[in-house]
């Protein structure tokens, strides 16, 4: 039982904070189905950013998977920039363009791995080798049965997850920003004729599923 519960949070929790990111677009009134081709973009960006650095800090220094991460969202982030123009800008339909944007992140990591591991690394490999993560395992309260599995073996990303999920929930239901934010999906003209602009908070919307 122990084990299901803790893989089962190293595999859910990165679906969870996918769902909250496509949760903002849909609020902001963006259908958002690209979430897997943001996600594959992402990963692309962190795993080519941790075997960039790794040789420069020490075998079991964090750093580099803590950079990895930021810039696993940055990636994410500037890619989710395709799928703002083409709704927002060209205004073209939002489940065609979620559609064409995993098939473009598909294909365009595949292609650019083997690039980046011919010209960068000198290798002719189509996957980016790394370390797994180290785990951790919080003291007292993952002795509790059942309950303690949650706080054994735990990936550092999954409390970094949580954290960002509460952050994600705070802004969306507790500040001006995220009033603003569901208003643009229930009555856009209201929060055009407020002086705010709906196209940007919507962009922004965007690019915060992205990096989520």
């Amino acid at each position: 039982m122990d084990i299901v519960i803790i893989d089962g949070l190293s595999f859910a929790l990165p679906l969870f904070i996918m769902a909250i990111g496509g949760i903002y677009c849909e609020k902001s009134g963006v259908t958002m189905l690209a979430v897997e081709g943001l996600q594959g973009f992402g990963a692309f960006i962190g795993a080519f950013v941790a075997v960039a650095i790794a040789g420069n800090f020490a075998g079991d220094s964090p750093a580099p998977f803590y950079i990895a991460m930021v810039m696993a969202a940055v990636g994410g982030s500037l890619f989710a920039l395709i799928h703002a123009m083409l709704c927002l800008k060209f205004k073209a339909n939002q489940v065609i363009s979620g559609v064409v944007v995993n098939i473009l992140a598909m294909a365009l990591t595949a292609y650019l791995t083997k690039l980046f591991n011919r010209v960068v690394f000198g290798a002719t490999s189509d996957k980016f080798v790394l370390t797994v993560s180290s785990r951790i395992t919080i003291p007292g309260i993952s002795k509790i049965p059942v309950l303690g599995a949650v706080f054994t073996n735990l990936y550092p990303f999954e409390l970094v997850i949580v954290v960002v999920a509460f952050v994600a929930w705070f802004v969306m239901y507790k500040t001006r920003f995220g009033m603003h934010l569901r208003a643009c999906g229930d009555n856009p003209h209201a929060v055009d004729a407020a002086g705010r602009q709906v196209g940007q908070i919507r962009l922004a919307a965007i690019m915060i599923c992205g990096a989520l």
